[in-house]
């Protein structure tokens, strides 16, 4: 899966934060590990570069990352991760083997890498401007700051939670509005803590759309991928990176979660390869996948017509827009995502 771009800059929210912080609703709960996991190196080599690949209980990431911190902090970015992946996909059984992950220290390693490892797709994933991506069950991505790296990495560590562990595939739209609700990451003694309910960045991009008649209905947007707006303007791009978030928020915790049991069964049966889809194409995750598999999909699940569903979305996308938006900015305004 691509993560064709992650929206980084902190004072794009200041102006937001003046005109709507009188009223800063509650968004979601932190979560996450409440010990530290544990890590240990090794070394290694990608051609000259003089790198690391560091050992803990579900993860080996091979890195050339220098900074100290970063290389402490890795492990427990992706092992905390792992734990939220769990905690939404929670009726899906896991690999014991360890999940292999590539982090560069320059753009350029990672542009070698993916040369030499992507064959006739390489010239696809090389348009990614800032970002990663994942190539079955094995993520690639390179530092883009501490923060934004740690943001790619959790993102791309659920394309690839995927790619080990289930059999049938998810409509590439919900699968990354799913990664997008791993982004926002704060830390609390050490510790990384996720609110699946905050991004601010893609809350911004949505009310963009809105306001730029950006925003496509459900049963057009759902069945698009990365792919078909690489070339894209950067609206475009970072608007299909926002309502896929939003989507996913709609699923996993819309009108008091009224959509999780049905999207736990839709994990769960996509996860064992029984998924419901009439065009018999997303059972194994292998085979191409049928964009006309999307719509009856999602009205199986959900047990209503799309235009139903898309209504009901396009007023949840608002209620994030303008409702939330000035508590989505204030995580980031009030640290930069750090507790």
């Amino acid at each position: 899966m691509l993560s064709l771009r992650l929206l980084s800059s902190l004072g794009l929210y200041a102006g937001l934060l003046a005109a709507g912080c009188a009223s800063r609703p509650d968004v979601g709960a932190w979560q996450g590990p409440q010990t530290p996991s544990s890590a240990s190196t090794v070394q290694w080599t990608f051609g000259e570069e003089h790198g690391r690949c560091l050992h803990s209980e579900h993860y080996r990431i091979y890195t050339t990352i220098q900074d100290q911190q970063v290389l402490e902090l890795l492990p427990e970015v992706m092992e905390g991760a792992y734990s939220m992946y769990r905690h939404v996909a929670s009726d899906v059984p896991v690999s014991d083997r360890p999940l292999v992950c590539y982090l560069f220290r320059w753009r350029s390693e990672w542009d070698r890498y993916t040369q030499r490892n992507t064959g006739n797709d390489a010239k696809i994933y090389l348009q990614i401007r800032s970002g990663g991506y994942t190539l079955r069950d094995q993520y690639v991505a390179y530092y883009i700051g501490r923060m934004n790296t740690f943001a790619v990495a959790a993102h791309e560590g659920w394309h690839q939670f995927l790619g080990r562990n289930f059999k049938g595939r998810l409509p590439p739209f919900v699968e990354e509005g799913f990664a997008c609700m791993f982004e926002t990451i704060s830390w609390k003694d050490r510790l990384p803590r996720w609110n699946l309910s905050l991004n601010a960045p893609r809350a911004q991009t949505l009310r963009k759309a809105i306001e730029g008649r950006e925003v496509l209905p459900l049963g057009k947007i759902s069945a698009m991928h990365a792919g078909d707006i690489v070339g894209e303007s950067s609206l475009k791009i970072d608007a299909f990176y926002a309502q896929a978030w939003a989507f996913a928020r709609f699923l996993y915790e819309a009108d008091n979660g009224k959509y999780r049991p049905a999207l736990n069964k839709w994990l769960a049966e996509t996860a064992d390869g029984s998924v419901y889809d009439p065009t018999h194409s997303h059972a194994n995750s292998s085979a191409p996948w049928n964009r006309t598999a999307v719509r009856p999909m999602i009205e199986h699940y959900l047990g209503r017509s799309i235009e139903s569903i898309d209504a009901a979305y396009q007023a949840y996308m608002k209620k994030i827009a303008y409702e939330e938006l000035p508590a989505q900015v204030a995580v980031f305004s009030d640290g930069g995502g750090s507790r």
